[in-house]
């Protein structure tokens, strides 16, 4: 195995799958430079590498299916098809996420391989791609039902879990655009429920602050759009009232 200073965890949502398999097992990846780092200022932190790249190369039957929080790219060879996820330059003392979905077939009980996590990057300044990681995945297969109940890892499902609120706030938006403020609100809302609860059961407080968020950008956005068509009817539709009769005050703009 090749190891490095670059620094990866690798968390499965459950500790056993089925030995029947699963189409969809999701595998929380963190990685970083060194030690964290809090950021002094406006203060960028030194590039300890560019372009990092993870190439997954899959046992028999497994499939990357998707990932969150990073760029997925496939490309072939003669060897086959290979998975690239493309995450971005590292930096000194910051470190980052991303959500790798898995579908993984029948297996007898027991920790099995997957496949193997190739890590490489360009150094600063330099055309050259370097290998420096590499990691053999495994995963636990089982018949046991109690193993098998044991619920998902909260770290992992607060991240998949927070990592919505981003294609939320963008459908809901697409609806408020079309009129349909209703339908919007309610996204955002239902969305919100879900987090607030999480918080209570949790008592965390990342899914209070996210709650939080979306519940402003509801009322942002309702009291925003909801003015904005009010006034346009005005305009439009009464000739009595010209452009220069419509004003918005600082709190019915939108930011």
């Amino acid at each position: 195995m090749v190891k490095s200073m670059l620094n990866v965890t690798y968390t499965w949502d459950k500790e056993s799958i089925s030995a029947n398999g699963s189409k969809q097992v999701n595998l929380l990846i963190e990685w970083g430079y060194g030690a964290i780092r809090k950021r002094k200022g406006n203060l960028i932190p030194k590039a300890a590498g560019c372009d990092l790249q993870l190439q997954f190369i899959p046992e028999n039957g497994v499939s990357l299916l998707k990932a969150e929080g990073v760029r997925l790219g496939f490309k072939r060879s003669e060897n086959g098809d290979s998975m690239f996820v493309h995450c971005g330059d590292v930096r000194r003392g910051k470190y980052r996420q991303a959500i790798l979905t898995f579908s993984i077939p029948a297996h007898s009980s027991g920790r099995h391989t997957i496949g193997m996590m190739e890590w490489s990057w360009r150094k600063p300044s330099q055309e050259k791609r370097t290998l420096i990681r590499t990691d053999q995945l495994y995963i636990h297969f089982t018949h046991h039902l109690g193993l098998l109940s044991i619920p998902s890892n909260p770290k992992v499902e607060k991240y998949i879990k927070l990592n919505e609120t981003s294609p939320i706030v963008k459908k809901a938006l697409r609806m408020y655009e079309k009129g349909e403020y209703e339908q919007g609100a309610f996204i955002l809302t239902r969305q919100a429920d879900e987090l607030l609860i999480r918080a209570a059961r949790s008592d965390d407080m990342d899914y209070l602050q996210e709650a939080e968020l979306l519940l402003a950008i509801r009322n942002k956005w309702s009291g925003t759009f909801v003015s904005f068509t009010a006034y346009s009817s005005k305009v439009f539709f009464n000739k009595a009232i010209s452009l220069e009769d419509v004003r918005f005050t600082e709190n019915d703009t939108l930011r």
